[in-house]
């Protein structure tokens, strides 16, 4: 969403259209690419977020990947039977992650 944000103030369209438009144009080539590195330094426009899931993480996968886009703290039910790795993963995090358990599941199936 951070690079269609970009996208949209610098060109007025959507980044999906700059994409489709930068397959022939060179300049649109070139924008597109200084768009994507400007959100890859921003990590999405992710740094400093918090993430609120109401289902658990079922693998460390999860909140790795959030991690490395910048979120500083996460709130989640529990409840997996790997939350140690999920716990693990949080407590290895550079710089420092804080996550709580709520308790509290909404996604039930």
């Amino acid at each position: 969403k951070h690079a269609d944000l970009l996208t949209f103030d610098r060109f007025q369209c959507s980044l999906y259209q700059l994409k489709q438009k930068a397959l022939n144009d060179k300049e649109a080539a070139a924008s597109l690419a200084a768009i994507e590195e400007e959100t890859k330094a921003a990590c999405g426009g992710l740094k400093g977020s918090v993430l609120v899931s109401d289902g658990f993480f079922p693998f460390r996968d999860g909140v790795d990947a959030c991690m490395a886009q910048g979120v500083t703290a996460i709130a989640q039910p529990g409840g997996s039977i790997r939350d140690d790795e999920v716990i693990a993963a949080v407590n290895e995090a550079t710089p420092q992650v804080a996550m709580v358990f709520t308790g509290q599941r909404s996604f039930k199936h």
